[in-house]
């Protein structure tokens, strides 16, 4: 299966308690994340969790089997339907 851009913007990567500007592209495939700092790439497949946390602002947790990220992207609802339909799909099938 040929990898094709579903979406792609600013978004904001949360770690510990520093919160980082960049940009994020969701493909069929994976997810990138780069900013000047912070370069960071999962593949779908190696997603087991994906949700949206409710707090003052709505954001999308991802997990993988050794790592979680928080990212604050506009209209977290659409992002997150985008992730859900593609994580955990093994490449191939």
């Amino acid at each position: 299966m040929d990898e094709f851009v579903l979406w792609e913007g600013k978004a904001n990567l949360k770690m510990g308690i520093v919160k980082i500007a960049g940009e994020l592209t969701i493909t069929n495939k994976k997810l990138s994340f780069k900013s000047l700092s912070k370069e960071i790439e999962i593949k779908m497949r190696d997603i087991i969790r994906v949700e949206i946390v409710k707090k003052i602002i709505k954001r999308i947790k991802i997990e993988t089997a050794n790592q979680q990220y928080l990212f604050f992207v506009p209209r977290p609802e659409n992002v997150f339907s985008l992730i859900k339909n593609f994580a955990g799909k093994k490449e191939g099938l």
